[in-house]
């Protein structure tokens, strides 16, 4: 209902003010948002995120209208505005925004990030030629919601390029079987959602604060309530990615490398990346 979703939004609003990659960035030594010092930070990203281009094709996007929805520390706003892409950005949270505006003008580079939710978002219909949001729809408290503004926002022939976390990866079986089993007995049945419980702990182990606090809202989902939620875009593609610090018991001697370039990630992986094409 409204009033959760306006709860949800300020704990968000809050939470993400810290920004997503803080502690990261302090383990690299990072003390400030310099050119090189971002840099630094954004090579150690695009390292640890291989994949990330293959899912978003940023020479392909010169000249469209782009926007992105959860900002973190703006790695991908700031490679959109190098390719030329006419950026635009918006988070619920004012710390990203600021530190994708300061990017953007650091680097003289053209585009624009405001304050706001995908919920209510302050944009007319029709306006984006791209929308990518890797990491942020699950966290607004309504995915389904989500899904559909920004199905709302696109231009026809758009794509929404956007990354949430499976409902089924090794991780979920792992530490939350009973929930996942649950969920997925409930799909079994016909049902399509996200997991509808979570705790602290177990939205800890994906996203949490230099506190040591969870996000406050975190939705798993699946493949078949993915392109159930996406049934009013024309085509769907879905292709499951990433491994983290939580190991397959049976695979303790293998990389990270090794692992999500596995065939296995791609069928318990961490992250759903799903490009929906209006």
């Amino acid at each position: 209902n409204k009033d959760k979703k306006t709860i949800i939004g300020t704990a968000n609003s809050k939470f993400w003010d810290e920004l997503c990659g803080s502690q990261l960035a302090r383990q690299l030594g990072i003390l400030d948002s310099s050119i090189v010092s971002l840099k630094k930070y954004d090579d150690w990203y695009l390292e640890f995120y291989p994949y990330l281009e293959k899912h978003i094709n940023f020479k392909l996007l010169k000249n469209k209208n782009v926007l992105e929805v959860g900002l973190g520390y703006g790695t991908v706003s700031q490679k959109l505005a190098e390719k030329g892409a006419n950026f635009n950005g918006l988070d619920i949270a004012l710390g990203p925004v600021e530190m994708v505006n300061h990017r953007l003008s650091q680097n003289k580079l053209k585009g624009k990030a405001i304050q706001g939710s995908i919920l209510e978002p302050p944009f007319e219909n029709n306006s984006f030629d791209t929308i990518i949001a890797i990491g942020s729809l699950h966290h607004t408290g309504d995915l389904i919601g989500a899904i559909k503004q920004c199905f709302k926002l696109l231009k026809p022939n758009g794509s929404l390029i956007f990354m949430v976390y499976y409902a089924y990866s090794y991780r979920r079986w792992l530490m939350s079987s009973k929930d996942t089993f649950s969920y997925l007995t409930k799909e079994l049945m016909g049902v399509r959602n996200v997991v509808e419980f979570s705790n602290d702990k177990q939205r800890a182990l994906y996203d949490k604060n230099s506190s040591g606090l969870g996000a406050p809202h975190t939705d798993w989902i699946s493949k078949k309530s993915l392109k159930f939620f996406c049934k009013e875009f024309k085509s769907t593609n879905i292709i499951l990615e990433n491994a983290d610090i939580i190991p397959i018991p049976f695979l303790r001697n293998w990389s990270r490398t090794k692992l999500i370039n596995s065939s296995l990630i791609k069928k318990i992986g961490l992250d759903a990346y799903v490009t929906a094409i209006k």
